[in-house]
């Protein structure tokens, strides 16, 4: 299992699983349909940061000096398109049970392929000159940023993570990344991340090696 040192005010709640099958088995995609779609039905009519929990990733963000107005949450980003009746996609059973809890949660996450990971894991301030590939194809440049490093440099953000550790049909082992601020109740953190992990062996099957939660 990998070492995480947190050095911003964050709190995380860390899985690790093995034995992963990663697939284009919808079922994972058709509940977060269907959570998107009650948070429509209830709050179409509300101001967004009105609905109960959406505050926790806006203050996460500006905890890491990143103003969530200019920049959204993953979590939040993702709300909206249900809100406005945007299309979502799928991507794989994997990818879609991460995007189900960010949005049951309205915290960000992160899986990530745990055999792409070279050595220990550091969540701190980009340097000078870090930058990596995002998911969404554009350079995300981390110089004074919130960073996830490893041996080998960044590779997530709570924007959007780089594609050099992305999961794909070949990963099998995985380590999976709530981010929370400081003063999240850490026993209400531990549930989500139980329950992110009982949903991981649910639809993608493997083993949990640790649902945990760092400080």
């Amino acid at each position: 299992m990998k070492k995480i040192t947190l050095t911003q005010p964050v709190l995380a709640g860390v899985i690790e699983a093995s034995g992963i099958h990663v697939n284009q088995d919808d079922r994972a995609f058709q509940r977060l349909k269907e959570c998107g779609h009650r948070y429509r039905e209830r709050f179409t009519d509300q101001p967004i940061g009105a609905i109960p929990g959406i505050q926790n990733a806006r203050q996460l963000f500006r905890a890491l000096g990143i103003e969530p107005t200019k920049h959204r949450p993953a979590s939040e980003a993702l709300l909206r398109r249900f809100l406005k009746g945007k299309t979502v996609y799928s991507i794989n059973n994997l990818v879609d049970v991460s995007n189900w809890c960010a949005l049951d949660f309205l915290l960000p996450n992160g899986v990530y392929d745990r055999t792409k990971i070279v050595g220990d894991i550091e969540l701190r301030q980009g340097l000078p000159g870090e930058s990596y590939l995002g998911l969404n194809n554009l350079e995300l440049h981390l110089e004074g940023r919130y960073a996830l490093a490893d041996a080998l440099g960044p590779f997530g953000s709570p924007k959007t993570d780089s594609q050099r550790t992305c999961v794909d049909l070949t990963t099998t082992e995985i380590i999976t990344i709530i981010y929370a601020p400081q003063d999240y109740e850490p026993a209400i953190l531990q549930r989500q991340c139980d329950t992110f992990a009982q949903r991981i062996v649910e639809y993608c099957g493997g083993v949990i090696e640790q649902s945990v939660i760092i400080t």
